[in-house]
């Protein structure tokens, strides 16, 4: 498995992202638009957003090794067609330790990894893009493009990354549409989802049921 090395930001930015609680960003309409630019005609790749994945594993809350990127990564849920969005507290590690990582992707794949702060913020859908690109097959590329080492504030895709992007296994069409099935996956400490109403309710019920046939007997 090839990692890629590194996604960084200024110092300024990191401050940001300390003490923070991962969470789920999927910055869905920037992605769209990033996958539907010039550069794709009049054929976009629409992104689509499946259900969340919670995952309690709180010693990958903060990523500090190649190690951990791989276990994450061995975590896969959903068909090899799915690429697998992770969602952490900090990444300190992409082929190599560098506090200043904030996401880290295969190359190719279907799974990357972003510091949850860094996915809401201003260069949140870079972010996310810039990952998926790598997963798509695309390698860093200097200058005022998406996949700039550092995230810069542009998402410009050239021609021949969108050849790239085309022909990827992740890439699914009907023939006539394209798009990309996303299952975001949350880490945490604990488990965090409440039991649903319709479930409490439905323990309620059992639980009448239950000492009422008692009583009965």
């Amino acid at each position: 498995m090839k990692i890629i090395k590194t996604l960084a930001l200024s110092a300024s930015l990191l401050f940001a992202s300390f003490t923070q609680a991962a969470f789920i960003t999927t910055q869905e309409a920037a992605l769209d638009s990033i996958f539907s630019q010039t550069s794709f005609g009049n054929m976009p790749i629409d992104i689509r957003i499946g259900a969340a994945t919670e995952l309690v594993f709180p010693d990958l809350l903060d990523i500090t090794t190649d190690a951990e990127v791989s276990t994450l990564f061995g975590m896969h849920v959903g068909l090899p067609t799915v690429v697998n969005f992770y969602f952490v507290d900090t990444i300190d590690a992409c082929g190599g330790f560098n506090p200043a990582i904030v996401g880290c992707g295969e190359l190719p794949g279907n799974d990357f990894v972003v510091e949850s702060t860094f996915a809401a913020g201003a260069f949140g859908g870079e972010l996310l893009a810039h990952e998926l690109g790598h997963n798509l097959g695309l390698a860093h590329l200097n200058g005022n493009f998406l996949m700039n080492p550092f995230l810069n504030g542009f998402t410009d895709l050239s021609a021949g990354e969108v050849n790239i992007i085309r022909n990827s296994p992740l890439v699914q069409t009907d023939g006539q549409s394209f798009w990309i099935d996303i299952n975001p996956v949350l880490i945490v400490a604990r488990a965090t989802r409440p039991v649903s109403e319709p479930g409490v309710l439905l323990l309620f019920l059992l639980s009448v049921g239950f000492f009422w046939q008692k009583k009965r007997a």
